[in-house]
């Protein structure tokens, strides 16, 4: 494609967002309904825990700290992979999808492998770092975290795949397999805890077979795409090397993010397992916004890496415009429903009066972030699709670390309140938000006017 010379004002303002819109849309529901389903499972999984009390709802909720953490660790590999196959996609390469893919594949299986060895051996000193300061919690979370650790190895698999699909343009794929695996796990999530009588084990174990069928799936349609399997791609340190320097920021910022959670947690803690479970639960309500966001930022980071490959800066201008306003949208809803029906969101889960009452103000406190936080995860999709995945990843770490003085801060300052604490986590939302936008937009326009200066 020829490169548009164009003054760079023109090109930032002469855009179509709608036909862009409808690509983001299709590509991206896919995804939302997968992480939709992904997110009732995570909500049924916690209330038919919560039938144990609060207790076995913290245990779960403490070793998912490391399951977060693991996942986190995958994205070295699981994001810079699907930048990559977009890249090339983008420049009709298909030997260098096929190449990255190979060697990115064998790369993560390893990491895998590592990362359970690591998590198994250090099970009961991870648990202890959290400080839930109760022997029963402790032996449940660390029994808990051991099994279900055996998880990782075919989740990892799991995401990496999905990252290749969403890069190589297809999200139909992924969610199909996904929601199978879901419904599944659901399904075996209620047999084994009830009637077989496994408690919160049997929630660990009905993770396993799920995520172990839904890599099958995986390999399987994997070898029913001609254009993807890596048949003739060669192993090279070089395809690799280029898929973890697009990885190492977005995985030292997911890594930073739970490791900031894990010490928040122990500030929380303070307040006892209920304090804990509430958190728990209002994640996974919060998780409204961010994971119809989320969908859209697979979707946005695809359009704009097929753009940037292709060299259509136009495009990948336009695909930021979009998203944009489908932040505000969805983030402005959230806010709304977060703020005028706490109570009503709360009590889904958790029926005593301390959760529902803590829960409350947790969840009125968040709402007046949602809006930002929706801004920096599209302007975070626009960045990874133009294979800058450091800027968001800097961005993040730093409003994420500053989120555990400013929390002693305003404890001190409301007097040990545990709503400061949640002020602390929706203040430092609403700053990445706004800075990461700020900075995608200048960033841009200068690239731009470097590029017609050449």
């Amino acid at each position: 494609m020829a490169l548009f010379k164009k003054d760079a004002s023109e090109i930032l303002s002469k855009v179509q967002p709608d036909s862009i819109m409808n690509q983001l849309v299709r590509l991206a529901l896919p995804v939302i309904a997968s992480s939709f389903m992904s997110m009732a499972y995570n909500s049924i999984n916690i209330i038919f825990v919560g039938k144990f009390g609060s207790e076995a709802v913290a245990a779960v909720g403490s070793a998912g700290f490391y399951m977060n953490l693991s996942w986190a660790i995958s994205s070295l590999l699981t994001v810079g992979v699907g930048i990559k196959v977009s890249h090339a996609i983008g420049e009709r390469n298909l030997f260098l999808a096929r190449s990255y893919l190979k060697n990115g594949l064998r790369a993560v299986i390893m990491l895998a492998l590592a990362c359970f060895a690591l998590l198994a051996m250090s099970r009961q000193f991870l648990i202890g770092l959290i400080q839930l300061n109760n022997p029963v919690i402790e032996k449940a979370a660390t029994d808990y975290l051991l099994l279900v650790g055996m998880s990782i190895p075919f989740l990892f698999q799991n995401l990496f795949f999905t990252s290749v699909f969403i890069g190589y343009g297809d999200s139909h794929s992924p969610f199909r397999i996904n929601v199978a695996a879901l419904i599944i796990n659901i399904l075996l999530d209620f047999i084994l805890i009830f009637p077989v009588g496994l408690g919160i084990k049997g929630a660990a174990i009905a993770t396993i077979i799920s995520q172990a069928i839904a890599t099958i799936l995986f390999y399987r349609k994997l070898n029913r795409i001609e254009e993807l399997k890596p048949v003739g791609a060669v192993y090279q340190y070089s395809f690799l090397k280029d898929i973890i320097k697009l990885g190492i920021s977005p995985a030292i910022q997911r890594i930073s993010f739970t490791a900031v959670a894990i010490v928040m947690a122990r500030i929380i803690s303070d307040w006892g397992a209920t304090a804990i479970a509430v958190q728990k639960v209002g994640v996974q309500i919060e998780a409204i916004s961010y994971m119809t966001a989320g969908g859209f930022v697979s979707a946005l980071s695809t359009i704009s890496g097929k753009a940037y490959g292709a060299k259509d800066y136009q495009k990948q201008w336009a695909a930021f415009r979009s998203g944009m306003l489908l932040a505000f949208l969805i983030g402005t809803a959230t806010s709304v429903l977060l703020i005028a029906f706490p109570g009503f969101l709360f009590s889904i889960f958790l029926s005593d009066a301390d959760s529902i009452a803590m829960g409350r103000e947790y969840l009125i406190v968040l709402g007046f972030s949602q809006l930002f936080m929706c801004m920096e995860l599209m302007a975070t999709g626009a960045f990874f699709g133009w294979g800058r995945t450091n800027i968001p990843a800097i961005s993040g770490i730093i409003f994420t670390v500053i989120r555990i003085p400013m929390a002693i801060a305003f404890i001190n300052f409301w007097k040990h309140a545990l709503s400061s604490v949640w002020w602390s986590i929706s203040i430092s939302s609403i700053a990445k938000g706004i800075l990461l936008v700020t900075l995608y937009i200048i960033l841009f326009k200068l690239f731009i006017k470097k590029h017609n200066s050449n």
